[in-house]
């Protein structure tokens, strides 16, 4: 029983076989061809060093801390404020040998919210920048690239902004 199962299928392999032989292979024809372009090698771009010192200032406002080739020292100033707003003077210290740099700044909100990174050139090592944060807790995160050395270093602080009492305000609350 077995043999009639493979004389038929070795019958029709013999005949698939004979008409290939027999059948010529066409000409490959000038239309048929393709032609290929020629290779071209891509140079994949790195990031640039802003973009890179851009996406880790984000960072920075989540992490505990921050990591950095060359030390930042960030202070704040005298704070003075509107009803909603307040202006707060930043002094960004930066090594000697850094200058110039180009400063990036974020802030993190108290209401948690995330400012776009903002930019300043710092020609010299003591660089004072004024930020309009809201009042409250906020999360400043500094960086610096210095674009002769292709290095970056940043720093991290925490303000609380709420303005100086007036006179008139320290009235009120004597009062009540």
């Amino acid at each position: 029983m077995r043999l009639r199962a493979l004389v038929p299928l070795v019958g029709s392999i013999a005949t698939v076989a004979a008409a290939a032989k027999s059948v010529p292979a066409p000409a490959p024809s000038a239309a048929a061809e393709r032609e290929y372009a020629p290779l071209r090698l891509h140079r994949t771009t790195r990031a640039s060093i802003p973009t890179n010192v851009d996406a880790q200032v984000l960072a920075n406002l989540f992490a505990a801390e921050a990591r950095s080739d060359f030390d930042v020292a960030v202070s704040t100033g005298t704070i003075t404020c509107d009803v909603r707003t307040c202006r707060v003077p930043l002094t960004v210290r930066l090594p000697e040998t850094t200058a110039p740099a180009r400063l990036s700044f974020a802030v993190a909100s108290p209401k948690g919210e995330l400012s776009e990174v903002r930019h300043a050139d710092c020609l010299t090592s003591l660089c004072i920048v004024q930020l309009v944060l809201e009042r409250g807790r906020n999360v400043i995160a500094v960086g610096a690239a210095d674009g002769l050395t292709r290095t970056s270093g940043f720093a991290t602080t925490q303000v609380v902004v709420d303005g100086p009492m007036s006179a008139q305000q320290k009235r009120k609350t004597e009062w009540f």
